[in-house]
């Protein structure tokens, strides 16, 4: 009988027929994928080349700077930058950029260029970028971004300083205080729809770089600041000097309520920038020989080491052999007393009592006033200034240094150390940021009164005062008398060194004072370098332009009272 064979079952025919076809189809699938990628149609690719996209960042605000009146030194406003793509770009209308751009970098536009997006101008204010966004050039667009501004140009341009083009703070506060005020960059993207039309918006990342920024008031008056600039240049104008300095601090505090340094520059204008000297900040970067402005610090060291006495008398030829050198004064002073060192400003007295002094002992005490000692004020770019060891205090190093010569200073360490003098003996940290703020307004950081040391008693600040007052009343600082005021203060003419050696005709020109010398509220130095007209005596250019800044602050402050009453 024959054999019957058994059919499959049903069920696992369908089954790989099932597989067979789903197997067949992916194979389709993927070779319709792979035929659209690898060969795509042409009109697909015209298509797609129309709406190309691309990322970049942006400038988002960065934090203000204001003064301690809330005056807005250094804000973020809207801007223009504009860019081009080069699909869609017409080397022929290069020449519609060189009125932004210049001629030169208009004609970088003005061939072929690879790939999908340059740069054209960053951040042009809206109403000069106007024009050129309607003329509609074809392939140039624009992108809006925050613009750092300043509003006020030149002032306080040296302490607020400035920032790249991405607003990344580069000197001055916005270098110092970066990690505050700096807003991190917003991703854009930019598409372009089928008819052309440029599509901006914010990349998907942007919650996250949208940290926000910070603020920071200064304890600078903008008025008073204002005030010490304007005279200053006035000063260093008519005397021919190559640069100036000038400061004004609250000795019972030692906050900071101008500094101003010559020549400055136009935070607004990157032209201004291109003399790298004109971005010092003379009042903390520069350091200088002070001359007789010295003369009260080393007088009141001496007082406190006990080698000197009130009854003790000087003798003044007009000069004194020391070592190998010689001092010299203006004129022969005659016989004159320990105040009259000052008030005459004697320079062989002083060396007589300089060369007394014991070296370490007295490197020791003008560390603790603070010189070759930065103050740690709260910008960027301060010196420590210079000051030798005390092993080479040899010859006349000791009477050099007692009337202010063979040592630099920076115009801060001098101002705050006679505000020792001023406010009684104490030596203070200056400071010149009164509130910090985070992106959430709270405040991270104050300024405030902070001692560094005790460097003088009373008594002996007491009689520096009286003394500085004489100074101007009766001696060589009348210039800077201002009827009604009770002013203390000092002139200094300092030569400048050069390769081991004074220079004929270079000096250093200055005028320290505070006012009134009984309880002072303002300290102030004036300082001329290298003044080029014939004149250089601290007392002929110097205090006259201490006087006219007093003069106007004193003004300033009858003004205030009157609008307060």
């Amino acid at each position: 009988m024959p054999k019957i064979k058994n059919k499959p079952p049903r069920e696992s025919w369908n089954s790989w027929t099932a597989w067979l076809f789903a197997s067949l189809s992916l194979l389709i699938l993927l070779g319709q994928t792979v035929k659209v990628h690898v060969f795509p149609d042409q009109r697909i690719l015209r298509q797609s080349q129309n709406q190309y996209w691309a990322q970049i960042d942006v400038s988002t605000s960065r934090g203000d700077i204001r003064d301690r009146n809330n005056i807005p030194l250094a804000i973020s406003v809207p801007s223009v930058s504009f860019f081009v793509d080069p699909s869609y770009w017409q080397p022929a209308s290069a020449d519609e950029l060189a009125d932004y751009i210049g001629v030169q970098n208009a004609k970088k536009f003005s061939h072929s260029l690879p790939g999908r997006f340059h740069w054209v101008v960053r951040k042009v204010p809206g109403e000069i970028a106007q024009p050129l966004i309607e003329r509609k050039v074809p392939g140039l667009f624009t992108v809006k971004e925050s613009r750092r501004m300043y509003p006020h140009g030149e002032l306080a341009s040296h302490v607020i300083g400035f920032c790249d083009i991405d607003d990344y703070g580069l000197s001055g506060v916005e270098m110092s205080w970066n990690k505050v005020l700096y807003s991190p960059p917003q991703r854009r993207s930019f598409v372009r729809d089928a008819r052309g039309n440029l599509l901006d918006f914010i990349g998907s990342n942007a919650g996250l770089l949208q940290a926000g920024a910070g603020s920071i008031q200064l304890t600078l008056d903008s008025k008073v600041q204002q005030i010490v600039e304007w005279k200053l240049k006035d000063g260093a104008e008519s005397s021919g000097a190559k640069w100036g300095a000038g400061i004004c601090v609250n000795p019972q505090t030692g906050e900071i309520l101008a500094m101003a340094s010559y020549p400055w520059v136009d935070l607004n204008d990157r032209k201004s920038f291109g003399n790298k000297e004109t971005l010092r900040n003379n009042v903390i970067g520069r350091v200088y020989e002070p001359g007789s402005t010295f003369k009260p610090i080393m007088l009141a060291i001496a007082k406190e080491m006990g080698l000197v006495s009130n009854g003790d008398r000087f003798h003044c030829v007009g000069r004194t052999s020391i070592a190998d050198g010689v001092i010299r004064d203006v004129s022969a002073h005659g016989d004159l007393t320990l105040e009259g060192l000052l008030i005459k400003s004697c320079n062989t007295g002083m060396a007589s009592i300089g060369n007394k002094m014991n070296a370490l002992k007295s490197y020791g005490m003008l560390k603790q006033f603070g010189f070759a000692v930065k103050s740690d004020v709260e910008i960027s770019g301060e010196e420590e200034g210079l000051m030798r060891s005390p092993e080479e205090w040899l010859g006349m190093a000791r009477a050099n240094i007692a009337i202010g010569q063979g040592l630099a200073v920076t115009p801060l360490q001098l101002a705050m150390a006679i505000s020792a003098i001023a406010n009684g003996g104490d030596l203070l940290k200056p400071y010149i940021i009164s509130e910090v703020k985070n992106a959430h307004g709270e405040v991270i950081y104050q300024g405030k009164r902070r001692v560094r040391t005790s460097v003088l008693n009373q008594d002996t600040a007491e009689w520096i005062r009286d003394v500085l007052y004489k100074t101007v009343e009766t001696g060589t600082g009348k210039a800077a008398r201002v009827n009604n005021i009770a002013l203390a203060g000092k002139t200094g003419t300092a030569q400048i060194a050069q390769m081991g050696a004074y220079s004929k005709g270079q000096y250093v020109s200055s005028f320290i004072g505070f006012w009134p010398y009984q309880k002072p509220e303002y300290i102030l130095l004036i300082v001329l370098g290298e003044p080029g007209k014939g004149r250089y005596y601290g007392g002929e250019i110097a205090a006259p332009v201490f006087r006219a800044i007093v003069e106007d602050m004193s003004q300033l402050s009858i003004l205030a009272k009157k609008q307060q009453g």
